[in-house]
């Protein structure tokens, strides 16, 4: 092993030096049976050792506080000069070193309070020496090792998961919780507990999840388009629901009969409308162009004066059942391959019968809008008298 360094790690001669001091603190607890503080002082020795680090080796641990400026941009250069916006992920050299040292320790610990163990319980098999408490006190010094382990492993796992998660995201600032898993080979619960984890600890400095958690956005200007695309969805939803609502307060006041009726007439101009898409013919698509555009006025007619729809019987029994029927006819033999006289002749006939319904139903489109031609003839009427009582018309003014 390299007595210099380990690689991204602490100095070996700095750990060596803080490991023969755990060692002889575990020993002066064993000699003194004063185990209450062991743990406390390990822990402590932990972090200061960490500090030390820091400060000795801020290009691996993290840039330290006296630099600033360029100095610290430098630094950190270092370090992250090939990541993918290495501005938007945190330095973790220092959680790395922290994990490391925790598992060296607790280890050191584990292993010095399970020898401890084993020799208080011989004394207490051959001897008799010993007592219950030193039991107590050296199993519980094993078993905060092995938590210091544990933690050291879970802390260099969930370090080596970042870089998984960095390389999903590669140059975007947004990735999926299902693709980060998929990355990462864990499930989509433990991702989202390590991207809130990640996020606390600061290694995504501008990192957010979308409103329903299934994203992870790791830019303030990435998620702000977010909230603006958002912000439309919801006023679109919005005016859609109102939409809905007003065509849905419109029917709740139409008679049912009378709903009928205009759903079939939507039926029947959807269905001209389909046989106009698969005839390609320009003559006979304008014909069927202009019959949708007739009956469609007509419908929309009776939708705001449903008094007209027993005028529209004859249309809606023998009418449009008629059109529908010739223009299905047409498009069948539309479709032949080999097209003989008869053929020819028959299409030819029911165009010219289109251009007669065309004719009927504008017609009938006349006379629903009859009344209110009459009444504003009938006003007009009533204003060319009244101008003239006022001696306000043209004639009038030539006379004077």
């Amino acid at each position: 092993m390299d007595k210099k360094s380990y690689d991204n790690g602490p100095d070996f001669s700095f750990v060596e030096q803080k490991v023969r001091e755990v060692q002889t603190t575990i020993e002066n607890a064993v000699k003194t049976s004063n185990y209450q503080e062991l743990n406390q002082s390990i822990t402590r020795m932990v972090n200061s050792t960490l500090k030390q680090y820091q400060k000795e080796h801020p290009e691996k641990a993290g840039y330290h506080k006296s630099y600033t400026g360029a100095q610290a941009q430098k630094v950190r250069g270092t370090v992250e000069n090939t990541e993918m916006h290495p501005e938007l992920y945190g330095n973790t050299g220092g959680e790395k070193v922290k994990d490391i040292l925790l598992i060296v320790f607790g280890g050191i610990l584990s292993g010095s309070m399970a020898i401890g163990l084993l020799t208080v319980q011989i004394l207490q098999a051959v001897m008799g020496h010993g007592g219950v408490g030193s039991t107590v006190v050296t199993l519980i010094g094993t078993l905060a090792g092995v938590g210091m382990i544990g933690s050291g492993c879970t802390g260099l796992g969930r370090l080596k998961r970042f870089h998984k998660y960095k390389k999903a995201l590669g140059y975007k600032t947004y990735c999926s919780f299902e693709d980060l898993a998929r990355t990462a080979g864990r499930s989509i619960k433990s991702v989202k507990k390590d991207i809130h984890y990640m996020i606390a600890k600061n290694w995504f400095p501008e990192g957010r999840t979308d409103m329903k958690e299934t994203c992870l956005i790791t830019s303030n200007e990435t998620y702000r388009q977010y909230e603006e695309t958002q912000k439309a969805l919801e006023q679109r939803s919005a005016e859609e629901a109102q939409k809905r609502m007003r065509e849905s307060e419109k029917q709740s006041r139409i008679n049912p009969q009378v709903q009928e009726v205009l759903d079939k007439g939507e039926a029947y101009i959807k269905k001209i409308h389909a046989s106009n898409d698969a005839i390609p013919g320009e003559e006979i698509s304008a014909k069927i162009a202009k019959m949708e555009q007739i009956v469609e006025q007509i419908f929309q007619r009776a939708e705001e004066h449903p008094e007209i729809i027993p005028d529209l019987k004859k249309m809606m029994d023998y009418y449009l059942p008629m059109t529908v029927k010739l223009l299905d006819a047409y498009e069948d033999m539309d479709r032949q391959p080999i097209q003989g006289e008869t053929i020819r002749a028959s299409k030819k006939e029911i165009e010219d019968t289109l251009d007669t319904l065309n004719e009927a139903f504008a017609k009938l489109l006349d006379s629903v809008f009859q009344d209110t031609a009459w009444d504003v003839s009938s006003d007009i009427s009533v204003l060319h008298t009244m101008l003239a009582q006022e001696g306000l018309t043209e004639n009038d003014f030539e006379k004077k």
